[in-house]
């Protein structure tokens, strides 16, 4: 592709870009899409935004071009460059075109974003992470655009194309700020489906419950020392907290807190007790790396699973990093699954909807100086045109996606991702998501979590201690404030 697709187009933009701004968040490079998974992403993209441009559909080309800046935190060979192709193409007539730049996703690459957006016009659309906490300092200086009355005229309503748990917790007084594009469901997990084939072990694509999961990780723990193969990485050394929401998630939106106004905490129910005791079982057995390694050996995600050392690994944000074999070469096939649940009872009950993970928030600036063909590319982008991201993992939110594209986009490089457990993930009706009940106290309450797991997990003290203190420490929170 031509470099000038993606190249900012205004002398500002191209000083961002010399100063380091297009350095990539998490530092990791890779290759761009094959020709089959562009081939698929661009059909996806076709066939889902057919009736995503209806806004646009009347305007014709008065012979000046508008060239609508788009920023964002993800290197343009993971799906972006070819999104831009195919916006470029389908607009060309219309009059407007998209070029894209990438900006560092951390403190610094964020403060130049807000430094652009604040100084004017020049960024008219950009990619926001970091929840509503960024959003909300956005908001309140004044550079995301509220979108409510544009979503209203083109006939958009979030809660129904989106889902209502993936979007309020992005409102802020009942306005539309900015809009969640991304699917992830943190109730799954990925595994090494060659290992599970040689063990005998079925993909549990169904569910699995805490019993079946120890027996399978056992039988998948093999070798010694350096030439150990874990059954279990649990991936816990980045967020401990965030690593460790899955183990509650059958208690749903009552995960922390036990009511709706969050005026307990719920950390003596037995589900966390349960899962926190699951999580050190497989230490003491052998059948998992343990914290205590992942943090003094600072091991990462691509260090463990990708490199063929543990059969299974939580961490389902990592897709993208495993479809780039030019970064993270590795010949064996992976496999989405859902966790394992307490027992069978919850086979039944428990659906996996639950996926707190919907982000990658689009903005618009509203300094720029093309708000209507901004919203205009908003829509696009999240009715079909962010397809070609979806090969690097970034799974589009829309209800209206078509999952089978989806997969066949995940899924373009042979032997890569298993297609089945593809299309199990993306069965799950995004609807019947239930976001966790959240207060002012979050952070705090999150702090005294990581502290006591963290001594639970190193056995400085055992469950019922470690969710006892967790409980009181938290409750004493909410009461003391």
């Amino acid at each position: 592709m031509n470099n000038t697709v993606v190249r900012a187009g205004s002398a500002v933009l191209a000083a961002a870009m010399l100063t380091g701004l297009t350095a990539c968040g998490s530092g990791t490079g890779g290759a761009g899409t094959t020709k089959a998974a562009a081939s698929s992403s661009g059909a996806a993209a076709t066939t889902a935004s057919a009736g995503a441009t209806k806004a646009a559909a009347g305007k014709e080309n008065t012979g000046k071009t508008i060239t609508l800046n788009l920023w964002g935190g993800v290197p343009g060979e993971y799906g972006y460059d070819e999104m831009v192709e195919n916006f470029n193409k389908e607009f060309k007539d219309k009059g407007i075109q998209i070029e894209y730049t990438r900006y560092k996703n951390d403190s610094d690459g964020n403060l130049q974003l807000d430094t652009y957006l604040s100084s004017g016009g020049s960024i008219d659309i950009y990619m926001g992470y970091g929840g509503i906490s960024r959003l909300k300092t956005r908001v309140e200086a004044g550079t995301a655009l509220d979108m409510t009355d544009y979503l209203k005229t083109r006939n958009f309503d979030p809660v129904q194309e989106l889902g209502a748990t993936n979007v309020t917790g992005y409102t802020i007084d009942d306005k539309y700020y900015a809009l969640p594009t991304k699917y992830e469901n943190k109730g799954w997990m990925v595994v090494n489906e060659n290992l599970f084939k040689e063990a005998g072990i079925e993909l549990p694509l169904k569910g699995w419950t805490y019993e079946e999961f120890r027996e399978a990780a056992k039988k998948l723990t093999k070798g010694d020392g350096q030439d150990k193969t874990w059954g279990m990485y649990w991936n816990l050394n980045t967020t401990l907290t965030d690593s460790t929401e899955f183990i509650a998630s059958p208690l749903k939106q009552y995960r922390v807190y036990t009511d709706d106004e969050g005026t307990s905490t719920n950390f003596d129910n037995d589900l966390w007790k349960k899962g926190l005791q699951l999580i050190k079982d497989t230490y003491d057995d052998g059948s998992a790396m343990t914290y205590e390694t992942e943090t003094a050996d600072n091991v990462t995600f691509d260090q463990v699973f990708l490199e063929g050392k543990t059969a299974m690994s939580a961490g389902i944000y990592n897709l993208r990093i495993i479809n780039d074999l030019d970064t993270y070469p590795h010949d064996f096939t992976t496999a989405i699954v859902p966790f394992p649940v307490p027992d069978e009872s919850y086979l039944s009950e428990y659906d996996y909807s639950y996926r707190p993970g919907a982000g990658d928030l689009i903005c618009v600036n509203p300094k720029s100086e093309h708000i209507e063909e901004a919203m205009d590319f908003v829509l696009w982008y999240i009715k079909g045109g962010m397809a070609p991201l979806a090969a690097s993992g970034r799974i589009p939110l829309w209800k209206g996606f078509d999952s089978d594209l989806v997969t066949k986009s995940l899924c373009a490089k042979e032997g890569v991702f298993d297609p089945e457990s593809v299309k199990a993930y993306m069965a799950v009706d995004g609807t019947k998501a239930i976001k966790s009940i959240s207060t002012k106290y979050d952070s705090k309450i999150g702090d005294v979590r990581k502290e006591e797991e963290q001594a639970f997990l190193l056995g400085k003290e055992d469950v019922d201690t470690c969710c006892r203190n967790m409980k009181t420490r938290a409750d004493e929170i909410l009461a003391g404030e």
